[in-house]
Order: C-alpha cells, then sequence, then structure tokens
C-alpha cells in the first residue's frame, strides 16, 4: 500500500508528462491513475491514425447533366445610352402617276390671209398663230402619228394637229409657223389633186421638204375618193361587195404608194373623207395604216387603240381655248 504522500507525487508526475506530450504535438495521455501496486509508468504518444474512410452516401444526390452548349453570341454589354435624337424615317417616294391615255386632236383644211372671206373650214394665219402660243401657254404638247404608232406615252397634255386635203396653203402660211413654234402637225393629202398638179394644193416637193424637217408627217385621205357626192370610203347604194372592193382598194392603195414614192416613208395615218367609216374597208385600212380619225366630236381615249379617233374642227368662231381644258 502506498504511503499518502506518495499519491501527491505521483499527480504532479502525471501532469508534468501531460504537459510534455502536449508541446511535442502529441495527444495527451490517459490520466486515469494507475491501478494500486503498478509502478507508474510515462505515457507513451500516440501513433499517427489514418485518415477515416469516407463510407459512401446510401442516397447519393445524381450531379446536374450540362445543357446544350449556346453557340449564338453573348449579348453585348450595354454601350453608353445616346443622347441624340433619333433619325427620322425617310420619307415615302410618291407614287407615279398614270400614264396619260387623253389625246386631243385637232382638225383644220385650208388656211387663208388675215381680212379674207371664210367659212367654217378655214382659219386666218393670225388665227392659226394665236392657237399656237394658247397651246403652248398652257403645256399642250404636240405628237405624231408615228410617235403613237411606235407606242411612246402620251404627254401630260397631249395634243395632235391634222390638216385635211393638203392645201397649198398648209405650206405657204402655216408651215413657217410650225418652223417657228416647232410645232408638228400630219396633213392628210388627196392623191389625185397633187397628181393633177392643182394649184389650190400641195405639191410632192412641197411634201417631201416638210417630211423631211420632222415636224410634219404625210398621211393619206384617199387617192379620188374623196368626191364632191362625199362618199369617201362608204358603198354605194345597191353596190356589191365586189364592186365596192374593186372601186376603194385599189384607190387606198394608189395613195399608198405614192406617198411612200414621192416622200419617201409610207403613211401611217389615214383621215377617213367626210370622218365616214366603212366596214368592208376596215379590215384593208387596218393592215395599212397604224393610226385612223372620224370627224365625230370629242376628246381621244388611246387605251381602246389608235383607229377611228374622235376630232374637234377648230373654226374662227370655235379657237381651241373652247375646246381644250386650261
Amino acid at each position: 500500500m502506498l504511503k499518502r504522500w506518495c499519491i501527491p507525487a505521483l499527480a504532479v508526475l502525471l501532469c508534468l508528462t501531460a504537459l510534455a506530450a502536449c508541446r511535442r504535438g502529441a495527444p495527451p495521455p490517459d490520466a486515469s491513475p494507475a491501478p494500486p501496486g503498478d509502478s507508474a509508468v510515462p505515457a507513451q504518444p500516440a501513433s499517427p491514425q489514418p485518415p477515416p474512410r469516407s463510407e459512401p452516401d446510401p442516397n447519393p444526390v445524381p450531379e446536374p447533366e450540362p445543357g446544350p452548349v449556346s453557340t449564338s453570341d453573348p449579348e453585348p454589354e450595354p454601350g453608353p445610352v445616346s443622347t441624340q435624337d433619333p433619325e427620322p424615317d425617310p420619307e415615302p417616294e410618291p407614287e407615279p402617276e398614270p400614264a396619260n391615255t387623253r389625246l386631243y386632236v385637232l382638225m383644220y383644211h385650208h388656211f387663208i390671209r388675215e381680212g379674207e372671206e371664210y367659212n367654217d373650214w378655214m382659219l386666218t394665219d393670225a388665227r392659226f398663230r394665236e392657237d399656237l402660243e394658247w397651246l403652248a401657254g398652257h403645256g399642250y404638247t404636240t405628237v405624231l402619228p408615228s410617235q403613237l404608232a411606235a407606242g411612246e406615252p402620251l404627254p401630260r397634255r397631249a395634243v395632235m394637229l391634222t390638216f385635211d386635203d393638203g392645201y397649198r396653203s398648209n405650206y405657204e402660211l402655216i408651215y413657217p409657223l410650225l418652223q417657228e413654234y416647232q410645232a408638228r402637225a400630219v396633213i392628210s393629202v388627196i392623191g389625185g389633186y397633187i397628181q393633177a398638179e392643182d394649184p389650190l394644193f400641195l405639191t410632192w416637193d412641197m411634201c417631201h421638204e416638210m417630211a423631211r424637217s420632222g415636224l410634219v408627217e404625210i398621211g393619206s385621205h384617199t387617192y379620188a375618193c374623196h368626191d364632191d357626192g362625199e362618199h369617201g370610203v362608204k358603198r354605194h347604194k345597191g353596190e356589191s361587195r365586189e364592186d365596192y372592193e374593186a372601186r376603194v382598194l385599189p384607190d387606198l392603195q394608189t395613195s399608198i404608194d405614192l406617198i411612200q414614192e414621192k416622200v419617201g416613208t409610207a403613211p401611217v395615218f389615214f383621215a377617213y373623207p367626210n370622218g365616214k367609216t366603212e366596214e368592208w374597208a376596215r379590215d384593208f385600212i387596218r393592215a395599212h395604216f397604224a393610226v385612223t380619225v372620224t370627224t365625230r366630236h370629242g376628246s381621244a381615249d388611246i387605251s381602246g387603240g389608235l383607229y377611228e379617233l374622235r376630232r374637234c374642227n377648230v373654226s374662227m368662231k370655235v379657237p381651241v381655248g373652247d375646246i381644250l381644258p386650261d
């Protein structure tokens, strides 16, 4: 049995041993007192133990699968806010104006000098000058049959000047005015009068000269069918179609051939004598002419074709200002 003084000494020894172990980083030895009768043995430092093995989680949480990789460019970082006003939207282009199909065809015949007597089919040269000035001042443009036949678009205000019969006054009084105002016109000649060298009518040389200027075209008004009986190309009462075609069609062909020979250009324009059409001549006329006119009063709408166009007769009592819109 230990002496009473030995117990406190043993306790002091154990404390010193534990303190030394703490300084060496080892875990303190078991501080339990040794059983009675055993000699006191200093505690040995514990050997380092391997880390415990981690057991698998019985309920593992699956890791999220990677999503599809985006191929789009990343959103750009916002830049500085502009303080300028946004540009206005461009003004819409204006709608194009529809094509003009309205044509005013004016009809003239014989011209005289100022002071001479006249009838409803005559005009003085001074009045024709006034007509040209009025047309120019109101924005009208003169056009030729060949332009219509070629399909050229009509000007906004289109007018065609037509002279029937082929009077010499067309050359002597009117052609100089056409040159002065650079106005264009078509003269429909009666070929038989020119061939007969009637002094009241044009010559082929006059026709050729005017046609070369580019201001005048020569059209047909038949060769000899424009007679005093005012039949023109109309069939006679009781006339058979065979007799009609033998009388009228060669007359028209002679007119075409003469103009082609004497002027150098085949006519594209035909003015019906007295303005009267005829069904029996229609196919022949349309096969040889591109533009035809009657004497039915009014403006022409070429959207319906270039045949049998309406015309307006100009006289000393009816100036162009009374016929055409301002």
